[in-house]
């Protein structure tokens, strides 16, 4: 005997099944489907200062500056979101996000996951701590270090080879409110963020050791996107040749940020 609740239940059962189909065959959209609408979307998290942050109520940054000259050469206009750097890749995974910005290191690792643009820049990692006597990693042994998930920073502190309290934050405004309030007594981050945080912070000086390595910075977009792919690193030499990406490098961080040719 089937009862209305039985079928209730059936219903409901069929249609979460629907939709989880329906979200396992959202795939990234080809550079053909984001012209159709004009519209780049872009999914960016809000306490990245200075690569991506909100001020006064509007998207600014290195990053959003720099994918919005992008996206207006080819035509298109910017749709900036928000999610924490942690939910980013599944974002372009699944076709939520064209575009994803957080200051993402280029790593093999990472490259398994999404792919990325040719290099946006280079920057040098080094500790972060209200201490002058902590510059570097070394000097973190028995230290309680916070870090953002999902980052490089948790899987690089994570085999740091010696004893050390790990604290694993949601967003990187989590991690500076640690650090703020003594809950952890370190943390990392690429160097030429310094300026901004002394200016946005004044009464908390932070001290930054010298860079202990340097990556390559770079845009995320799904895997087997070729087309949106080559169409923004067109862009970025397009950007380096008439000098705009010097003077975004300029304005956010007073120096030429480019990865330098070896």
């Amino acid at each position: 005997m089937t009862t209305p609740m039985m079928s209730f239940s059936r219903f409901a059962a069929g249609a979460v099944l629907l939709t989880l189909s329906l979200l396992g065959s959202a795939q990234a959209r080809p550079l053909s489907a984001v012209r159709t609408e004009g519209v780049l979307h872009v999914l960016a998290p809000t306490d990245l200062p200075p690569f991506s942050f909100t001020a006064g109520g509007s998207n600014v940054g290195f990053e959003i500056e720099l994918i919005t000259n992008l996206a207006a050469d080819m035509g298109l206009k910017v749709d900036v979101q928000h999610a924490p750097s942690n939910q980013l890749f599944a974002a372009v995974q699944d076709g939520r996000a064209d575009v994803a910005l957080a200051a993402f290191a280029i790593t093999s690792t990472r490259e398994q996951k999404v792919d990325f643009t040719q290099p946006t820049m280079c920057a040098g990692v080094s500790v972060i701590s209200a201490d002058p006597k902590l510059q570097l990693h070394t000097d973190l042994e028995n230290k309680t270090i916070g870090v953002v998930s999902g980052t490089i920073m948790e899987s690089y502190v994570q085999h740091l080879p010696f004893q050390k309290n790990v604290k694993v934050y949601p967003t990187v405004s989590d991690v500076t409110l640690g650090l703020f309030s003594k809950q952890i007594d370190a943390t990392f981050g690429y160097l030429v963020m310094k300026p901004v945080l002394e200016k946005l912070y004044p009464k908390y000086p932070v001290v930054f050791g010298p860079i202990l390595f340097s990556v390559p910075i770079g845009m995320a977009i799904a895997e087997e996107n070729p087309t949106l792919r080559s169409a923004l690193n067109i862009g970025m030499i397009r950007l380096t040749r008439d000098g705009r990406y010097d003077r975004l490098s300029q304005k956010y961080f007073g120096t030429d940020v480019r990865c330098k040719k070896v």
